[in-house]
């Protein structure tokens, strides 16, 4: 009887170690290095900085967006990927806060200032980064 408890409880303990490792992995934080993630596959069309986003692990994809200064950007919400409170999105150094809808998933602005700048969900349980360059 004891043998079988102590192997119960010693599978119970390597089942949450493995649940706690693959969520360390999974987990984002503001803590993380720039040069491990790609950033957003910016396009430039008709003379905008055009990049979807949509859902990643846990998070936004892409979480760091590169664009251009002085260059208009467009960011259009993949909805059928972003779901929830991920909808409702800010960047607030941009005074620019919108709920993207079926009808209205596009944000358009000019970036006037170089820099990092947060966005995120409203809520702030999803986020990423603009950074504007030169």
């Amino acid at each position: 009887m004891e043998n079988e408890t102590v192997k119960v409880i010693g599978g119970v303990i390597i089942i949450l170690l493995a649940f706690f490792f693959v969520r360390s992995l999974l987990v984002t934080n503001d803590s993380y290095d720039p040069q491990m993630l790609p950033a957003a596959g910016v396009e430039i069309k008709d003379g905008v900085q055009e990049v979807v986003l949509s859902w990643g692990k846990l998070n936004y994809a892409p979480q760091e967006i590169v664009v251009k200064k002085d260059i208009p950007v467009r960011i259009t919400a993949d909805l059928k990927r972003l779901k929830g409170c991920f909808r409702s999105f800010t960047i607030p150094a941009f005074r620019f806060t919108k709920v993207f809808t079926e009808g209205d998933n596009v944000i358009e602005f000019t970036p006037d200032k170089v820099g990092t700048f947060p966005f995120s969900c409203t809520m702030g349980m999803g986020r990423g980064k603009i950074v504007v360059v030169e």
